[in-house]
C-alpha cells in the first residue's frame, strides 16, 4: 500500500515502434500501462501501424475469453455476497442524505483510476466539503495518481492502494499482497466513515463495503448488486462503467451526480475541477525552467505529445514537429515538452524532426511540479490525456486534439478550451470497453486530418487574447 511497482517497459532504439501486451497495471503517472515498445517495420511515416498484428489478435481473443469466464464467476460470487448485504438492510430506515438530516463526521471518496479521471472526481470532493464543512473527507486512489491531489485543502487524508495487483493469479500466493490488503482494511475501519462514495468501478464498490461505512453511494450497475445502500441508475450492465456513449453525458456530470445523491447542491462552477500547488513547488518549478533556458518575457506553451491507452489518441509525430517549429519561429513562443519517462520515445522522435529548440522536461517533474508548470504556462496543447485535464484544473487555456475518443464524454470542461476534431464518418470510434483506442482501419485519418497550421492559428489567437487580460 502506497508503494510504486516497477514499470515493465522496454524501448529498443529505433524510430519504428509498436505496442504489444504485458500484464496490465498502472504506471508512474497513473496511466494504463498495458503495453511496451518494441521494433516494428510496417509503420507509416506518421508512426501508425499499417497492418494488424495477427498473433496478438489471436492472443487477445484468448485473453478476452478467459477474462470473461473469470469475471462472470467473480460477479456471481459477489452477487451472492451482495444479496446477504441487501437482506441485512431489510427493514432499516435510513435518513435522507441532506445537510438537514445527515451529519457525517468522516466521508470516504474512492476513485482508483487514471490521472485525468481522478482530477474530474475531485469535483465530488469539493461539492461534498461545501455541503458538509464539518466533515473530514478522505480520498482513496492509486499511488501513482493520488499525488495530483496532494495539496487539496478539501481533503483530510489521502490513502493509496493499487488493486490491479490482483489481476495476476500468482498474486494470490504472495503474502505481501495479503498483508497490504489487510492493512488497508484495518486503516479504513479505524477511520469510522459515515459515508463512502464509490465513484468508479467494481473495486471501489468492494472497498466501500470493506470501509464499514453504513451509507454507500454509487452507480449500482458498475459494481455488484446489493453493495450500495444508495444506488444511482445508469451505465452499462457488465461493463463496470457508469456512463454509456448513447447518454452523451460527460464524465464530470456523472461524478457530480454522485455528490448530488449524497446531499450536495450543485452550481455551474462545480463542473470545473481545481488543482492546488504550494509555493515551494512553484518556486522549484520556476527554477527548473530557468535552468533549462526559460526566457520569462516570452509566452510559454506546454505540449504534451503522448497519450496512453491507444495509438490513435496520439497526434502524428511529423505534425507535432511542424507545429512546435512554427510556435517557436513564427509565434515567438517558448515550448516546453511534458511527459513521464515512458513518454520519452515519442518525444525523441518529435525532437529529431524539429529544427528549433524546445525545453524538454519529460521525466523531470513530479505530478505536483507538472501542475505548477501548467499554472505557469500560457497555453497547453495536448491530445486526450491526463495532463489535459490537469491543465483545465490549473486554469490553463487548452487546445485539445481529439480523434477516436468523444470529447463530449470526456473532453476538457474549461470555457477556455478549444477542441479540434476532423469529424470523419468513423470518429469517434472508441467505446471504452476495456480496450485500447486503436484504429481498426489502420489509417488514423481522424488525427492526420488535423493540420499543424490549423492548431498554430488557434494558438496564436489564444495567446493574443491572454495578453489583453
Amino acid at each position: 500500500m502506497g508503494t510504486h511497482r516497477k514499470e515493465s517497459w522496454r524501448f529498443l532504439p529505433s524510430h519504428k515502434w509498436r505496442w504489444v501486451p504485458t500484464p496490465r497495471f498502472y504506471g508512474s503517472q497513473g496511466k494504463c500501462m498495458s503495453y511496451r515498445e518494441e521494433q516494428l517495420s510496417n509503420v507509416d511515416d506518421y508512426g501508425y501501424p499499417l497492418a494488424p498484428d495477427v498473433s496478438w489478435q489471436r492472443r487477445k481473443r484468448i485473453i478476452h475469453t478467459s477474462r470473461s469466464i473469470v469475471g462472470k464467476i467473480i460477479y456471481l460470487l459477489m452477487s451472492i455476497i451482495g444479496g446477504f448485504l441487501w437482506l441485512g438492510r431489510r427493514g432499516k430506515r435510513y435518513p435522507p442524505l441532506t445537510p438537514a438530516t445527515f451529519h457525517p463526521r468522516r466521508i470516504l471518496v474512492i476513485r482508483l483510476d487514471l490521472i485525468g479521471d481522478l482530477v474530474l472526481s475531485l469535483t465530488v470532493v469539493r461539492a461534498l466539503k461545501r455541503t458538509y464543512p464539518e466533515a473530514e473527507i478522505d480520498l482513496l486512489a492509486l499511488p501513482a495518481s493520488a499525488r495530483v491531489a496532494s495539496y487539496d485543502p478539501n481533503l483530510s487524508e489521502i490513502i493509496t492502494y493499487d488493486p490491479n495487483i490482483w489481476r495476476r493469479p500468482k498474486a494470490l500466493l504472495q503474502p505481501k499482497n495479503w498483508r497490504e490488503a489487510i492493512s488497508l482494511w484495518r486503516r479504513l475501519r479505524a477511520r469510522h466513515y459515515d459515508l463512502a462514495v464509490s465513484v468508479y468501478a467494481n473495486w471501489a464498490a468492494v472497498l466501500a463495503v470493506l470501509s464499514g461505512a453504513p451509507r454507500r453511494v454509487g452507480y449500482g450497475r458498475e459494481g455488484y448488486p446489493g453493495f450500495m445502500t444508495d444506488s444511482l441508475p445508469g451505465g452499462i450492465p457488465g461493463r463496470w462503467r457508469h456512463w454509456a456513449p448513447l447518454d452523451n453525458k460527460h464524465e464530470v456530470d456523472y461524478c457530480l451526480a454522485l455528490a448530488q445523491a449524497a446531499g450536495a447542491t450543485l452550481t455551474a462552477e462545480d463542473r470545473i475541477p481545481r488543482l492546488y500547488v504550494d509555493e515551494k513547488t512553484r518556486q522549484e518549478t520556476e527554477q527548473l525552467l530557468l535552468q533549462h533556458g526559460l526566457q520569462p518575457h516570452k509566452p510559454l506553451i506546454a505540449c504534451h505529445i503522448n497519450s496512453n491507452n491507444g495509438q490513435s489518441k496520439r497526434w502524428p509525430i511529423p505534425h507535432w514537429a511542424t507545429l512546435i517549429d512554427h510556435l517557436i519561429r513564427q509565434g515567438g513562443a517558448q515550448v516546453v515538452l511534458t511527459g513521464a519517462p515512458v513518454d520519452m520515445p515519442q518525444i525523441e522522435q518529435v525532437t529529431r524532426r524539429m529544427h528549433e529548440q524546445a525545453i524538454n522536461l519529460a521525466g523531470k517533474t513530479s505530478l505536483t511540479q507538472l501542475a505548477a508548470l501548467l499554472q505557469r504556462a500560457d497555453l497547453l496543447i495536448s491530445g486526450d490525456s491526463g495532463p489535459l485535464h490537469m491543465g483545465v484544473a490549473c486554469g490553463t487555456p487548452i487546445i485539445g486534439i481529439y480523434g477516436p475518443t468523444n470529447p463530449s464524454l470526456g473532453g476538457p470542461v474549461s470555457p477556455d478550451a478549444t477542441v479540434l476534431r476532423s469529424g470523419i464518418w468513423c470518429s469517434p470510434c472508441y467505446n471504452a470497453k476495456d480496450t485500447t483506442a486503436d484504429c481498426r482501419y489502420f489509417t488514423t485519418q481522424c488525427m492526420k486530418n488535423i493540420l499543424p497550421l490549423q492548431v498554430f492559428q488557434i494558438a496564436q489567437t489564444k495567446l493574443k487574447s491572454n495578453v489583453n487580460i
